[in-house]
């Protein structure tokens, strides 16, 4: 079976999308995937990459939704997968006209992440969710399937056969790391060694982590901090150089790293750290940093929202702290920090678990069932 893969969104090398699902169907499918990439077309890993164009802001966007709508024209695919809620509005027509079957997949939470975007107008917002809501609520009646990654998102569609949640877990490093104690001779006061890992915006506690590490530099004079991801917008990259020069060079921004690039640098941290702010759809989604850290074996300190202490409770793997006031955020850290054997305990905790119960193979294997299903 021919498989095309479109995201107007997200970079060809997104977790979810190529390291995840395109890898995986790849192992039975022929499969393409375009996506936002400026570089020459390629075959990575079994997977045929097809560059969609860079954008590098919002009114950039549609020439990449032309240029989507271009491939599923000119593809011999028998499956279109998309990723972004606008192809889903914009791929109607095709649905009811076209020859291929089309599955769409959600990453977020319909209503609250589109509610909570800053750059739709406050006046309007409620309008946008609501429309959006409504327009994915129809989606398994148009659609030959519709993919959630989480549970969370169920409540928002019909109870149909098509909808089907395959979860965000976290990849297991090929090959796979032994455990190992990262606090052997732990001495904080010499390396405290905090990573953060994902998109750098200031609803997630971008501009935060500078005040944190200016409160914790003070007790533990050998603290730093790793940032791996985009900072958006290009002037919140300048903002934390800024931070970063004015701590003595202690903050280090490496941009994006590919999943499997990153190893060294997680390897060496202490604690992993997720202080996102109350955004609407932070509160009703579990980000994959959980996992992404838990597969490594890093404890974390993380956001104290409801949803998010409740995993916390379940899955032993970090603390929660208020990610909104910076003392109480230093203050989770420093508790971890002072007891290395929590942090071991946790440590193992998070490592094992990935391994039972929150790993992608598990999730790869029911979407290779959704493909199967195809072809009957």
């Amino acid at each position: 079976m021919k498989i095309l893969i479109l995201s107007t969104v997200h970079n060809w090398n997104d977790p979810r999308i190529f390291h995840k699902q395109a890898c995986t169907l790849a192992r039975e499918h022929e499969v393409i995937l375009a996506a936002v990439d400026d570089g020459p077309e390629r075959v990575v890993n079994g997977v045929r990459v097809r560059p969609l164009g860079t954008w590098h802001s919002r009114s950039e966007r549609p020439r990449l939704w032309l240029r989507a709508c271009r491939e599923i024209l000119r593809s011999k695919a028998d499956v279109v997968h998309f990723h972004d809620p606008e192809l889903a509005l914009i791929l109607l027509p095709y649905a009811l006209l076209g020859n291929k079957r089309l599955i769409l997949d959600v990453h977020e939470h319909p209503y609250a992440a589109i509610g909570g975007r800053e750059w739709i107008p406050k006046i309007m917002r409620k309008l946008v969710a609501t429309f959006f809501l409504w327009l994915l609520q129809l989606s398994p009646y148009v659609y030959d399937r519709v993919i959630l990654a989480e549970d969370g998102y169920s409540p928002c569609f019909p109870e149909r056969k098509n909808v089907h949640i395959i979860h965000n877990y976290a990849l297991i490093p090929n090959p796979d790391i032994p455990f190992f104690d990262r606090y052997e001779g732990f001495d904080p006061r010499k390396k405290l060694r905090l990573i953060y890992i994902g998109c750098l915006m200031e609803y997630r506690g971008a501009l935060t982590m500078p005040e944190m590490l200016k409160k914790l530099v003070a007790r533990y004079p050998g603290v730093t901090l790793d940032l791996i991801g985009r900072a958006q917008p290009r002037s919140l990259e300048l903002a934390l150089r800024q931070a970063s020069s004015r701590l003595g060079g202690i903050i280090k921004l490496h941009g994006y790293i590919d999943w499997n690039e990153m190893e060294p640098v997680v390897r060496r941290a202490h604690i992993g750290l997720i202080p996102l702010k109350p955004d609407p759809n932070h509160l009703v989604s579990l980000v994959t940093k959980f996992y992404d850290y838990m597969s490594f074996g890093l404890p974390c300190v993380v956001s104290d929202f409801p949803l998010w202490q409740r995993f916390i409770e379940e899955n032993p793997c970090g603390v929660n702290a208020d990610a909104t006031d910076p003392d109480r955020f230093v203050e989770a850290i420093v508790s971890l920090v002072e007891s290395p054997d929590r942090l071991r305990e946790l440590s193992r905790n998070g490592y094992q678990m990935v391994r039972e119960k929150f790993n992608w193979e598990q999730e790869g294997e029911k979407l290779l069932r959704i493909y199967r299903d195809f072809s009957r």
